[in-house]
């Protein structure tokens, strides 16, 4: 009976690795930070901390030194990328001193220069910016007076950015640069001036719809899958 067993589960294997083989789908992935993940996330940077507290995902900034910029970024690296045609959805989201939101960048080969190069659109809950390679002046002004969000979703496809925050539609534009995403990561960005230690965000859920998911991946997760059911 268990060679039967065992022997079924090489020919699921076998049928499955076939047919994905040529037919890639798509996941939705979420966290809804109950324990901290480093496979799923990394921070790129040195000026903030990010914890997982209280169900929710929370950064504060640390900076290093006075009258600086902050930009520093959590990014997404449970699936890697490029990705496309996904929607990214956040709920609870929120910042005092500082801008929190979401990240999307695009790798460049500069023409002039010949230097490899980031491209980001920084989709934060109450403005939208543009930076290359991090660098950013985030100023005094503000777009939206909503530091604070119950939800807030941003859609990409083939270069078209939808952005939407407590269910109204804010920006919907394109740019025929971006033909796909590199990174996904949260941002949190600031000035600091003689107080170092300002400025923190939380999120309690993220939610990313529409991630594709190679052969190879699915096959792998399956196979986990299949062990651990074994008795």
């Amino acid at each position: 009976m268990i060679n039967t067993a065992n022997t079924l589960k090489i020919i699921l294997i076998i049928y499955t690795f076939f047919v994905w083989q040529t037919v890639a789908g798509a996941v939705i992935w979420e966290d809804i930070f109950e324990q901290e993940a480093k496979d799923d996330w990394q921070h790129m940077g040195n000026d903030t901390i990010w914890k997982v507290e209280d169900g929710f995902l929370k950064a504060e900034i640390h900076a290093q030194t006075q009258w600086s910029t902050v930009f520093e970024l959590y990014q997404f690296i449970a699936y890697p990328g490029p990705y496309n045609d996904f929607t990214i959805t956040l709920e609870t989201i929120g910042a005092t001193q500082a801008r929190f939101g979401i990240a999307l960048a695009k790798h460049f080969l500069n023409p002039v220069t010949k230097i490899e190069e980031y491209g980001y659109y920084l989709f934060f809950t109450n403005d939208m910016q543009a930076s290359r390679n991090g660098s950013i002046f985030v100023g005094p002004g503000k777009r939206w007076n909503t530091n604070e969000l119950q939800q807030m979703a941003l859609h990409f496809d083939s270069g078209r950015f939808q952005l939407q925050a407590d269910g109204e539609s804010r920006m919907d534009f394109r740019d025929a640069n971006f033909d796909q995403i590199d990174i996904i990561a949260f941002v949190l960005a600031g000035f600091v001036t003689e107080e170092v230690n300002i400025g923190n965000a939380w999120v309690d859920t993220i939610t990313i719809d529409g991630l594709a998911v190679s052969p190879k991946r699915k096959l792998t997760t399956t196979w986990a899958s299949l062990k651990q059911a074994q008795p």
